[in-house]
């Protein structure tokens, strides 16, 4: 399969993993609905011992990612709403050759999972808004805790904590204490902003989506826009005086530092060489961005 055929698919399958994910991202009754690219990321690095308090800045935390190594328990506090908490833990272990073991639980729901891998680390994600549907149409809200691996496919490892009202109880801050040192990232953004994902449907996440792609769209428009104006005014409606404009200066340049009409000829001769195959590369490289583009619609 030609590569570029292969790039315009994998293109198209993230797009549709995407699409999944805001219908139905973890399981066919667990709801999280990604936001568009907002608030922070906070990478500590590999810490056994960890807390953070957000509210000071008027943020909010709302996702937790732990890579957590086999043989390594991790415990945590969750603060959230007017200082209410609740405390879960995960771990991470071999049970022998090829023998996975998972185990997830937050507030005294506890899951667990047996699989045949031989992978050293898992990675095991705190949600700080996810829903539970009980119906089509009807659902609670609250904190989730899964592996991010195979808890996308397997309903046994996601933990779940019921939380009423939850765009007035979202978490700003955690602690997080390890048997052995995890990488640790967080996310966090205004505390309006959590509250809104938590209270926020599908349908209108979409559009939140929809919203950012058009402004970045905008974006690319105006510059690609701006740019060959200039082009236009340049090498278009100006393009005798730009030419002269350039051979006068470069002409200017090479005779001013030389030492003899040869050695200005030359130099002279060498910028239009130059300038030449400065302008065959820049349209091979444009000639291969349009047959990409071409490469991707032509699957």
């Amino acid at each position: 399969m030609p590569k570029k055929r292969t790039v315009a698919k994998a293109i198209l399958l993230a797009l549709l993993v995407l699409l999944g994910m805001i219908v139905s991202p973890v399981s066919a009754t667990y709801q999280i609905s990604p936001v568009p690219l907002s608030g922070d990321m906070i990478s500590v690095g590999k810490v056994s011992d960890f807390s953070v308090d957000v509210s000071s800045d008027g943020k909010a935390v709302r996702m937790i990612t732990v890579d957590i190594e086999t043989g390594t328990a991790v415990n945590f506090t969750l603060t959230y709403g007017n200082g209410d908490t609740v405390d879960g833990w995960m771990e991470y272990s071999n049970a022998g050759p090829f023998q996975q073991h998972t185990q997830v639980s937050i507030g005294g729901d506890t899951k667990s999972y047996d699989y045949v891998g031989i992978q050293e680390i898992g990675r095991i994600d705190v949600v700080g808004y996810a829903r539970n549907y009980t119906t089509d149409t009807e659902y609670t809200t609250g904190f989730l805790v899964y592996d991010t691996v195979f808890g996308i496919t397997q309903g046994t490892l996601m933990s779940y904590y019921p939380v009423a009202d939850l765009s007035n109880n979202i978490i700003y801050k955690f602690e997080l204490t390890a048997t052995a040192p995890v990488a640790l990232t967080y996310y966090t953004d205004t505390r309006a902003s959590v509250a809104k994902w938590a209270v926020t449907s599908p349908f209108e996440i979409v559009n939140e989506w929809v919203v950012f792609a058009q402004s970045i769209a905008t974006l690319v428009y105006d510059l690609v826009t701006g740019l060959l104006s200039w082009l236009k005014f340049f090498f278009v409606d100006n393009l005798l005086m730009t030419v002269s404009l350039y051979l006068a200066i470069t002409m200017a340049y090479s005779f001013g530092r030389a030492k003899n009409m040869e050695q200005g000829l030359r130099k002279f001769f060498k910028f239009q060489r130059t300038f030449f195959e400065f302008i065959i590369s820049l349209w091979n490289y444009f000639i291969q961005i349009i047959s990409s583009f071409r490469g991707i619609f032509r699957i």
